[in-house]
């Protein structure tokens, strides 16, 4: 199993995070799609549709990461071990990126604390906490166990993620996000309808990821509001869905609603 890795590394502490941010973005090229310098992979669960996968012109100009599909006896570690994951739907796929610790470190505090060696259970909500057992040992739901984020089998020097995101289709874009800092991506993903502004929401919430990227969804929620409000404008959507409701209902519901 790989040992913890501490964000920021010692020779780092006490170095303002926004600084150590800042050079990541700069060096974001250099490390970008590039699996010879990967420091860990993560693996995900995906629907197998293919509305759940990055647009194939997304891959081909590397908007999104590389991605490898893997099959029921793949062994990313290469350590001759099955990989194994909690209540996957059957019908679901796994998909492996290969990244680098700190860019993942530096935007989610969850994956900061996983890769830091805490325990799963204390990385999810208080209010889904299993409750004892009446012999005082803790109980598991199968519902809690699926949401929660494990380190697989690995090698000391590249630790292996296992994270049931809430939304896999957003999931690669915002990894561009975590190393470059540019929304433009992001932005124009939702625009073409690829991921969703919910998703993408979700997502960001359950990785504890940092103010700058929730201003950019808020920002977002207020111009399609705006839109929406205009005279006209639900008529046109219903014809053209030129704008992508927030979370999948109708302008007429949501001219009232928050994103929050």
């Amino acid at each position: 199993m790989a040992p913890p890795q501490p964000f920021p590394p010692p020779s780092l502490v006490g170095v303002p995070l926004e600084y150590i941010v800042d050079s990541l973005r700069k060096l974001a090229p250099q490390y970008w799609n590039n699996t010879e310098t990967a420091d860990c992979s993560i693996i995900y669960p995906v629907d197998n549709r293919l509305s759940n996968f990055p647009a194939a012109r997304d891959l081909s100009t590397s908007k999104v990461p590389r991605t490898e599909v893997l099959s029921n006896s793949h062994d990313p570690s290469s350590m001759g071990r099955r990989l194994t994951a909690p209540s996957l739907n059957r019908e679901a796929v796994r998909v492996l990126m290969k990244l680098h610790i700190d860019y993942l470190s530096a935007q989610s505090t969850l994956l900061r604390a996983l890769f830091s060696g805490s325990s799963p259970l204390d990385l999810i909500h208080p209010a889904v906490q299993p409750a004892p057992q009446a012999a005082g040992r803790p109980s598991i739901s199968v519902s809690v166990a699926s949401r929660l984020p494990r380190l697989l089998p690995s090698t000391p020097d590249h630790p292996i993620v296992y994270l049931p995101i809430p939304d896999s289709s957003s999931f690669p874009y915002l990894v561009a996000w975590m190393y470059f800092g540019d929304t433009s991506t992001l932005e124009d993903a939702l625009q073409r309808h690829v991921i969703r502004w919910d998703g993408l929401a979700r997502n960001v919430e359950y990785l504890g990821m940092p103010e700058e990227i929730k201003r950019f969804l808020g920002r977002w929620y207020r111009r399609w509001l705006q839109y929406a409000q205009q005279p006209g404008n639900n008529k046109n959507q219903e014809d053209d869905e030129t704008v992508d409701p927030p979370r999948g209902r109708s302008c007429s519901r949501e001219n009232t609603s928050s994103p929050h």
